[in-house]
């Protein structure tokens, strides 16, 4: 709604109010009332209940005046098209741009109000019916103004959202895979370098990265909620399937299951989660070749566990090991800097275990 300041389509409106006022027979003090109520329709946008009011006290002034002093103010003329002129305006401008900041009983108390003073008019029941019915069509195209306009508000509303969520998933895409990089690479140094110092620099710059891609995963929650009530702690478990595609395509088939409820993860905890499966997979292929795989991602109370377990190799299977994959001891640091703690080990059926635990976002 416009309720800032009058439109040029206001003005015409008064022209028109004030065009019709010589038609109904006033002159005098009783024209002056009449155009004086019909100049408030010019603010009918930041002030309609005002201007309802001034279009019901005109309705109530005129007819008094007439009863004590008809001879200066006499009655409307029979044949005046609609009385007063303005009316007409009064209602819609109420229904129309008041629906949103006042409450109903105001809007429609003028509006009875002036229904009501001008059925006061004796002996002119074709003005007073004409009047009624342009009362009548004025609120009903004002309460449709209002609503087309709600709609309208809401469809715009529902754009923005949806291009609020589209501008978040990007920025996490690009801006936290990045960040996260950074900070995986600063935690290995930090478990590496010989040099305290240079070990303790690596870790400041690890702790800053996580702090913010905590920053930044709150401010994409934001974006997506459009709310500033509380934030999202967490994104979904990224996607393993197709991991599992892949692998089955390179000759070592995988089965995926998937127990509990899934639950929220931050997005480092994620990216880690995935790259141990894509990794475990990479190494089954490339040192058991024909072993069946299971991949297991199980929701507990507070923490994801991710396993990865193959059975003893076939030396004869056909195989694709492109992917030289992580080596064990990387992928420890890097589960580590995540904030989880990775084993793995011979099973006794030959096979091989790798099983990660990563904490959870809050529900």
């Amino acid at each position: 709604m416009d309720g800032a300041r009058p439109r040029p389509v206001d003005a015409i409106a008064v022209l028109v109010a004030a065009g019709l006022t010589p038609a109904t027979g006033y002159t005098g003090p009783g024209l002056v009332i009449l155009l004086a109520g019909a100049l408030p329709v010019l603010w009918m946008r930041c002030a309609p209940i005002v201007v309802a009011w001034v279009g019901a006290g005109t309705a109530i002034v005129l007819p008094v005046l007439s009863a004590l002093v008809p001879s200066a103010v006499p009655l409307p003329s029979a044949g005046a098209p609609i009385w007063p002129p303005v009316c007409a305006f009064a209602a819609y401008g109420v229904m129309a741009f008041a629906s949103g900041r006042h409450r109903p009983l105001s809007r429609w108390v003028p509006v009875i109000v002036l229904a009501a003073a001008v059925l006061s008019l004796p002996d002119r029941l074709p003005l007073v019916a004409r009047t009624e019915a342009v009362i009548a069509l004025a609120v009903v195209y004002g309460l449709y103004t209002a609503t087309r306009e709600r709609l309208r508000a809401e469809l715009v509303e529902r754009s923005e959202r949806v291009e609020r969520e589209r501008l978040a998933g990007e920025l996490h895409d690009v801006v936290t895979h990045r960040v996260s990089k950074m900070v995986l690479q600063a935690g290995v140094l930090a478990l590496t370098a010989a040099d305290d110092r240079a070990r303790a620099a690596a870790e400041d710059i690890r702790a800053t990265g996580s702090e913010t891609l905590d920053e930044l995963r709150h401010m994409v929650a934001l974006l997506r909620r459009g709310t500033g009530e509380g934030f999202d702690l967490g994104l979904p478990m990224p996607d393993l399937r197709p991991l599992v595609i892949d692998s089955a395509r390179a000759g070592v088939p995988a089965e995926l299951a998937v127990d509990g409820a899934p639950v929220p993860v931050s997005g480092v905890v994620g990216r880690t989660a995935y790259l141990v499966v894509e990794a475990a997979l990479a190494n089954v292929r490339k040192h058991a070749p024909g072993a069946e795989v299971r991949v297991t991602v199980r929701y507990t109370r507070g923490s994801v566990r991710i396993a990865v377990r193959n059975t003893a190799p076939r030396p004869d299977s056909w195989v694709t090991a492109d992917d030289p994959g992580v080596n064990l001891l990387d992928l420890q640091r890097r589960v580590a800097v995540a904030g989880g703690t990775l084993e793995s080990g011979v099973q006794e059926d030959g096979g091989f275990r790798v099983e990660a635990i990563f904490p959870t976002s809050p529900p």
